[in-house]
């Protein structure tokens, strides 16, 4: 078969047809595998909106494969984006945030990683920022053992449809869904990678308030206990109980053993040990 011919699931969670998505689909047009390659699947609690005659006529400019909406009102994102993935045959999904711009080859580089590494999920370096949600690109090689630490991956990520199915999907119930995803999927034996060319482009997040980031990381912990530290672990549980030893910790970041220790003892864990020297960078 012509691998040339393979289509991608373009999946997007968007709450209304304004210029953030706009962006996104402009990006995902020129993308250089070619726009006829993507089905776009667009998962919203808004679905008039993209429904128009207007947004048919956009539609049919950008030349995709074809473009779908879904009804999504009421439901998180997480859900969404699982129902957004639902049938259809293509080999790869490529959940994107919306407002994310792709390098036009974006697409083209992840494939090609895929296929040399053996590779279930590929992303690229990004703009999305820090862990903490500062705009830096300074970003340390990827390693799968860094997720049970912090998310370097970035808005956009190739993932194999089986390797999503066998995982059943992200799971509604944490706010972390995508870090959890990809922590689980890695976890599973298998294999993630990221194409060092920066290939995509997105503001940072807005950063949780202190107690709310604290604990979408514990409950993190605890839906996947086995990839953190016993100490790591029962920092989650003191959190979400409220002992008053067990703080948040720097945003973006699940602490160590070590820092939980520190943190027990009653020592000061704001400075995360993530790269030597006073720069903080991403992770």
């Amino acid at each position: 078969m012509d691998k040339s011919s393979d289509r991608i699931r373009v999946l997007i969670h968007s709450r209304n047809a304004g210029v953030d998505i706009l962006r996104t689909l402009a990006s995902l047009s020129g993308q250089s595998v070619g726009s006829r390659r993507l089905n776009i699947v667009i998962a919203t609690p808004n679905p008039m909106a993209f429904e128009t005659r207007e947004a048919e006529l956009l539609h049919a400019a950008l030349d995709f494969g074809s473009v779908r909406t879904l009804d999504a009102g009421d439901m998180p994102p997480a859900r969404a984006f699982n129902l957004a993935a639902l049938c259809g045959d293509e080999q790869w999904l490529l959940p994107v945030r919306v407002g994310t711009r792709l390098a036009p080859r974006f697409i083209a580089r992840c494939l090609e990683r895929a296929e040399a590494m053996g590779a279930q999920a590929v992303h690229s370096a990004h703009t999305a920022g820090s862990p903490g949600c500062t705009p830096l690109t300074r970003i340390r090689p990827f390693t799968p053992e860094r997720l049970s630490r912090c998310n370097p991956v970035g808005p956009a990520a190739l993932v194999r449809r089986e390797a999503w199915a066998d995982l059943g999907g992200l799971r509604p119930g944490l706010r972390l869904y995508a870090w959890d995803f990809w922590l689980r999927l890695t976890m599973s034996g298998r294999v993630m990678v990221r194409a060092p060319e920066l290939l995509a482009h997105a503001r940072p997040r807005p950063n949780l308030p202190e107690r709310q980031e604290g604990q979408a990381k514990a409950l993190l912990v605890v839906a996947t206990p086995g990839a953190f530290e016993p100490d790591v672990c029962r920092w989650a549980l003191a959190l979400l109980r409220g002992a008053t030893w067990a703080r948040p910790f720097a945003n973006g970041f699940i602490p160590t053993g070590r820092d939980v220790r520190d943190m027990f003892a009653g020592l000061d864990t704001t400075l995360v040990r993530v790269w030597p020297g006073p720069i903080r960078t991403a992770c």
